[in-house]
């Protein structure tokens, strides 16, 4: 994965919780009344090889994988693992597949060949953030939604209004100084993604009283708040220096510069 998108994951896996679940209540029309986070991490089987697997032909003309599994005792995971293994299978050949389980025990097989409807993978449900209407988030007093909102739906001639929006708001939401900067920074690295982390910089320039990047002798530097955020997160990811210089552009010895800044070195 890009390490940048690593970046952008961190920032709105941090929010989650505030942006995401209201959004995921919306779609669904429904409140959740219940919810437990639980661990992200999934131990994966991509590099285990499959017994056999062949691509084959009928008489009929129908052409399709087959998947040959030996089972020598009854496994009551073996329906998941060959579902897993249908989704690698399907995601590198791209073809029908069909799965057979050469079952070698004693006595007859007790395992179940068949998932239930509500196990079976159809579909994913998506959430256009460009779509959604920008007043919507705008309205909103969480920070965490109001920086969304440059992701949001509005003509791109709006686009300085709606930052000038987002930053004042979050102004206003925000008192302290430090929790502040922290949404401003997360706010220059997300425009990014819409290309505008630029102009967001220019209008922060022109309010000082909000965040000083005159001042800033990062800025004097030249480099961006967008990319100083990319390198303090990056580096909290536990990326090195010198892959964090490939990625910014920016020299080992002035990255090093801006960590010791940040007290991060």
């Amino acid at each position: 994965m890009n390490q940048e998108n690593n970046i952008y994951d961190k920032i709105f896996k941090e929010n989650a919780e505030m942006i995401f679940l209201p959004l995921v209540e919306s779609y669904l029309g429904s409140k959740l009344v219940y919810r437990k986070s639980l661990t992200a991490k999934i131990q994966s089987t991509i590099e285990r090889e499959v017994d056999f697997i062949y691509e084959v032909k009928l008489e009929d003309g129908s052409n399709f994988l087959l998947h040959l599994e030996f089972q020598s005792s009854n496994d009551t995971n073996m329906i998941f693992r060959v579902a897993e293994y249908h989704g690698l299978l399907f995601k590198k050949f791209k073809l029908p597949i069909r799965h057979f389980v050469v079952y070698l025990g004693e006595k007859p097989s007790t395992m179940i060949s068949e998932l239930q409807p509500d196990q079976i993978f159809t579909k994913f449900e998506i959430i256009n953030l460009c779509t959604i209407n920008s007043d919507k988030l705008l309205s909103s007093q969480i920070p965490e939604e109001l920086i969304l909102a440059v992701l949001s739906n509005y003509n791109k001639e709006q686009t300085e209004e709606i930052l000038r929006s987002i930053i004042n708001k979050l102004k206003n939401a925000i008192k302290d100084k430090a929790l502040l900067q922290k949404y401003i920074q997360q706010l220059i690295f997300i425009s990014r993604l819409r290309k505008i982390d630029d102009k967001t910089i220019k209008i922060l320039q022109s309010m000082p009283i909000l965040i000083d990047i005159e001042n800033d002798t990062l800025y004097k530097q030249g480099i961006s708040q967008g990319k100083i955020e990319m390198i303090i997160q990056g580096f909290k990811s536990g990326i090195s220096l010198e892959l964090l210089s490939k990625i910014s552009g920016i020299a080992v010895d002035e990255i090093s510069s801006i960590l010791k800044q940040k007290s991060l070195l």
